[in-house]
């Protein structure tokens, strides 16, 4: 599966093998050598590992093929309370916040949580014009069911650069298009209730379940 997901996407190019074996070790080396934990010399902010384990705990994927053609592929993570004020706290560690920045928009982020739930999804489709979650006329309809109600979702574009999506959401790709999408529903619901997020429409329909 996840060979096709390569071959739908990118040309691949037969390389000897003694040669990717020197590229494996190049780029090893050079991860390692920019890689770095951030740190906050003012804060005492959740540790970054915790962060991103909560991110995966909460992300969940969906692929659809039409015969060896990938005609759609989405990962969801749900911000579930502890999810959305990790995710406060690693930005303010990444942006190097001021301790009153950071009060302000933990502030904001608990305010908004009593009344909406929000999805981060990353989102493929080969066919450009069907990458329209954003737009009024959409081809696509998201609903989230929990607790015996069904919300209909608004999506909008997160036009941020790839490295900044990619900091914070490391299961992105440059291949997909990053939206957020917000229900009117309060965050409590998807925290004490299984719950299931849906997009349907003509290209395919998918579901993300995700259980307590």
């Amino acid at each position: 599966t996840f060979m096709l997901s390569i071959f739908s996407r990118v040309r691949f190019f037969q390389l000897p093998h003694w040669w990717m074996k020197i590229g494996l070790i190049v780029g090893a080396g050079f991860i390692n050598s920019c890689a770095s934990t951030y740190q906050h010399p003012q804060l005492t902010l959740i540790p970054e590992s915790e962060y991103f384990s909560k991110v995966e705990k909460n992300t969940r994927k969906q692929q659809i093929y039409d015969g060896f053609q990938q005609i759609l592929e989405i990962q969801g993570t749900l911000l579930k309370t502890d999810v959305a004020l990790a995710y406060v706290d690693h930005q303010a560690r990444m942006f190097q916040w001021t301790p009153e920045n950071y009060n302000t928009e933990k502030e904001k982020k608990s305010g908004e949580l009593k009344k909406q739930t929000e999805l981060f999804v990353s989102f493929f489709v080969p066919e450009r014009k069907h990458d329209d979650l954003h737009k009024t006329k959409t081809l696509w309809k998201i609903f989230l069911d929990v607790n015996g109600k069904r919300y209909e979702g608004k999506a909008t574009k997160i036009k941020a650069v790839l490295a900044e999506v990619m900091a914070s959401y490391p299961h992105h790709n440059r291949w997909s298009t990053p939206y957020k999408i917000i229900f009117p529903a309060p965050v409590s619901e998807v925290d004490t209730h299984e719950a299931k997020i849906t997009f349907t429409g003509p290209v395919s329909s998918v579901t993300l379940t995700y259980d307590l």
